[in-house]
């Protein structure tokens, strides 16, 4: 008789699964190092160019900022804040997107669970895989703003791994209740009532907040400009200083161990470690034997769903959604590309990770136009309205950069497994290609296009300068989908099913990266015209080159990558 082999203890787990990933991604590093040594040199470039200009542009800034006469010091120390609340938002919604697909929609947490391992052991290495993936952005976007604001307050060495240690606990607060929220929203959005009563309240919240929030008439903006102080431009920053937040507790440390009191810096965090330790404590042991119950919930939900749906369909009937209606009417064009569009749809909507940081995304859109109200006094001079004018241009093509990047460039990989069906079939993969970024293209200029005739308005804009401003987003729109779905076909992950980890890899970085440059290059090519004469810059050069240099670098970001992902697929099906 065979003897069983004794249980993992968990210690020996974690261990186990550390140095299965530890050997995984040297295998990756070299793989790529021997097959792809550019990939390897460009991700590096990619690093330390951004450290770079990250670090200059940070420090003229707090430079600036630190020696301005009287207020520079309050208002560099309030800014601090402001960026580590923003960073404390954002790891929060950042955990509880990538904690749901990687607690719940992630085939390695089903096959774990179906092994002698307790189930609260499983909950604790996707917690801290979850954290992992969605905390180590803050340290690397943070390193720039860090370095530099050690040496414009002239701080020792020490500084520097304070600032990392009080980045442990600040980072694990956030995936503490993002796991946490993911815990109760699979066992209460299971209900179709409940989801479409938070789909109902959150409708009515942006009406409420839009018909609250009115453009600032001309008197309004005359009067708030006479009567504005500092405390009154300090004053929508104080919830940033709040005592209960954590991210209030890290500036804090920071400040205090940049002006050399160490005491007050070891307090702060210690809160934080206290605070970080104490989650640890009740996560783990209170809410990580909760999570069987809300893994089981989850999908016991999902099959609920489609069995109510199938019993609705025998009782009344087969009927046509209102989707195969909409397919239905486009068949007549290409009855294949139809049922792929029809397809990524309902897959796009099935998955709450996806819809649910769209919804966050629009909503992020909607406080951003509402919010444009309060610039408007500031158009007092040609100058300055042409400035907001393209500021506002560079903010909605960056939020257009983030949107195709982040649903857009993992449409490709998400085929999966299954690519290799698409491959055989009479369509070919040349065409998904080319449906993916029709498809992004439209519904990405739908959504900017919106964004930009909302946000014009909201400036007062004339009509020409509102079509013009669409005109450019219309064409930025085409060019990003054209990266976003080139690179996505170039860099393939077809063994993961997590859209934030395709999205993490070198080509959603890539192509982050080259949206980022592109939009800032032709924002700056779009705007020299205007700035030129606005500035009164004499300077002999016809609008026509500026404006031919931003078309033909559109063309190019939106060809390039096509041509190639085109060729490639191409060999894909051989």
């Amino acid at each position: 008789m065979r003897r069983s082999l004794p249980p993992l203890h968990t210690s020996q787990l974690y261990r186990l699964l550390f140095w299965v990933h530890w050997r995984g991604f040297l295998a990756w590093l070299r793989t790529a190092r021997r097959e792809s040594p550019l990939l390897i040199f460009v991700l590096a470039g990619l690093m330390v160019g951004y450290i770079g200009i990250g670090y200059w542009l940070f420090s003229a800034g707090l430079d600036y900022l630190y020696h301005f006469p009287i207020v520079g010091g309050l208002l560099s120390q309030r800014i601090l804040f402001l960026i580590f609340a923003f960073f404390f938002v954002m790891l929060v919604f950042s955990n509880l997107i990538i904690g749901y697909t990687t607690l719940f929609r992630n085939r390695e947490t089903a096959w774990f669970l179906s092994l002698p391992i307790p189930h609260y052991a499983v909950y604790r290495w996707k917690f801290a895989e979850a954290a992992g993936i969605s905390s180590w952005a803050l340290v690397f976007l943070s390193a720039p703003l860090m370095i530099a604001y050690g040496r414009v307050h002239e701080v020792g060495f020490a500084f520097y791994p304070e600032v990392i240690l009080a980045y442990i606990p600040f980072v694990i607060i956030p995936a503490l209740l993002g796991s946490w929220i993911n815990l109760f929203l699979v066992r209460v959005l299971g209900r179709p009532s409940v989801r479409r009563l938070l789909l109902f309240a959150a409708a009515g919240a942006v009406l409420l907040i839009g018909y609250g929030m009115k453009p600032v008439s001309d008197a309004m903006g005359l009067e708030q400009q006479n009567s504005i102080t500092l405390d009154q431009l300090l004053h929508h920053t104080r919830l940033s200083t709040s005592p209960y937040l954590p991210s209030s507790w890290l500036a804090s440390s920071i400040l205090a161990w940049s002006d050399g009191l160490a005491p007050q810096g070891v307090f702060f965090f210690l809160l934080l470690l206290s605070n970080a330790m104490m989650g640890l404590v009740v996560g783990f042991e209170v809410f990580g034997r909760c999570f069987y119950g809300s893994w089981v919930a989850a999908l016991s939900s999902r099959a609920e769903r489609f069995h109510r749906r199938a019993e609705s369909r025998k009782s009344r009937g087969w009927r046509r959604s209102f989707l195969e209606h909409m397919a239905r009417a486009a068949s007549p064009l290409s009855q294949p590309i139809a049922a792929l569009i029809l397809k990524d749809i309902r897959l796009f909507w099935r998955d709450p990770a996806q819809w649910t940081q769209f919804m966050i995304f629009f909503g992020l859109l909607c406080i951003y136009v509402l919010n444009l109200r309060n610039v408007t006094y500031s158009f007092q001079s040609p100058f300055w309205e042409t400035i907001i004018s393209y500021l506002n241009l560079a903010a909605s093509a960056l939020t257009l950069s983030t949107l195709t990047t982040r649903f857009v460039f993992p449409q490709f990989s998400l085929e999966g497994r299954r690519i290799w069906i698409l491959g055989l079939s009479p369509i070919g993969l040349q065409k998904v290609l080319l449906q993916k970024f029709w498809m992004s293209c439209i519904v990405s200029l739908l959504v900017t296009a919106g964004l930009m005739v909302a946000s014009s308005l909201m400036l007062h804009l004339p009509w020409g300068k509102v079509a013009f401003f669409v005109a450019a987003i219309a064409l930025m729109a085409a060019a990003l989908s054209g990266l976003a779905a080139g690179l996505g076909a170039l860099f393939p992950n077809f063994k993961e099913e997590n859209p934030s980890k395709i999205v993490s890899g070198f080509g959603g970085t890539l192509c982050l990266v080259i949206s980022f440059i592109y939009v800032a290059v032709y924002v700056a090519l779009c705007a020299a015209p205007d700035v030129r004469r606005a500035a009164s810059i004499d300077v002999s050069l016809p609008d026509c080159i500026p404006y031919g240099a931003a078309v033909l670098l559109s063309l190019g970001i939106l060809l390039f990558p096509l041509v190639s992902a085109w060729k490639r697929v191409k060999r894909l099906e051989i």
